[in-house]
């Protein structure tokens, strides 16, 4: 017997999405933000929404992406939210608990001791955190691991939303920032610096990292580092799949929690809590996609599967 629920669920997921791209680039027009990855995006979204039961069948479970997305090109909007910015505070806790030799901390001491065969490791890892998680995910949407699929999404959605609020409440200067400006009264006229990632474009001739950080309108957004937060969520996700995937996984991650603070975008203090955030995020969306799956036969019968065949 079939129900038509899903029919009227998938009528009000596509109108849904529709009217949040259409919202989304309106607002981006209105605020006079328009890019073309605008464009893309949106209609992107719009196409897949509409296109069929498979590309909405991806649309569900990589739609936190989208979300993800918006919140965090929109930063300039909610910038004027955020608290008293702090430009000496971590810098001198992370004195206290984590000295350097020297006096220093070590995002400083490592400022002052570069080398390049450290440059090109820790600059290919912050070129490389994010794709560890796309990749997965659409490894996860090919192997109809659906559950997993929307699961790593959502907790990616989760854990840049702790970030935000947290750079909203706590907003701080990353270590770079003290270096150039000291810590003094927040320059808001500071622009974002690619800090130690420059020595890596240097060296290949490259502009990456500096368009990248250029179009990041948020300096003081230290705290947590979700550099370190992604390749952490990776470790608690990949767990499952054994010995080999957990060994590579740690050793990224610890690689790229090390680069935060060798590039001197973090601090150590920063690194810890982008692993707090991992981990709140990670536990939150299990908890929460376990409490789905207790749901009655007929709601499951009804709603997208957490796994296997994806037909109702």
């Amino acid at each position: 017997m079939t129900s038509r629920s899903p029919d009227k669920n998938d009528s009000v997921f596509k109108w849904l999405v529709t009217l949040m791209a259409a919202g989304h680039f309106a607002l981006v027009v209105i605020t006079g933000r328009v890019r073309w990855e605008h464009v893309a995006a949106d209609l992107l979204l719009v196409v897949l929404a509409w296109a069929g039961a498979g590309p909405r069948r991806f649309l569900r479970g990589a739609f936190p992406l989208w979300l993800t997305g918006m919140i965090l090109d929109s930063q300039g909007l909610w910038l004027g939210l955020r608290g008293t910015i702090h430009t000496g505070d971590l810098w001198n806790l992370e004195k206290a608990l984590f000295p350097a030799p020297g006096g220093m901390i070590w995002p400083e001491w490592w400022w002052n001791n570069p080398n390049t065969p450290l440059d090109l490791l820790c600059g290919f890892a912050y070129a490389a955190y994010l794709y560890e998680v796309f990749i997965a995910a659409l490894l996860f949407f090919f192997f109809k691991k659906d559950r997993l699929f929307q699961s790593l999404c959502w907790a990616f959605f989760v854990v840049n939303a702790i970030g935000v609020v947290i750079y909203v409440l706590y907003p701080a200067a990353p270590p770079w920032y003290v270096l150039k400006y000291g810590p003094g009264p927040a320059n808001l006229a500071a622009l974002p610096s690619p800090a130690g990632t420059a020595r890596f474009d240097a060296f290949f001739g490259i502009s990456y990292f500096a368009n990248f950080y250029a179009r990041n309108p948020n300096v003081f957004g230290a705290m947590p580092s979700l550099h370190a937060a992604y390749p952490l969520m990776m470790v608690l996700v990949l767990w499952y799949k054994g010995v080999a995937w957990r060994v590579g996984t740690i050793l990224f991650a610890l690689l790229v929690a090390f680069s935060a603070v060798y590039l001197t975008h973090h601090y150590i203090l920063d690194v810890l809590a982008g692993g707090v955030a991992a981990v709140v995020a990670f536990v939150f969306v299990r908890a929460v996609f376990a409490r789905r799956d207790r749901g009655t036969p007929e709601a499951a019968s009804v709603s997208l599967p957490s796994g296997g065949n994806t037909r109702a």
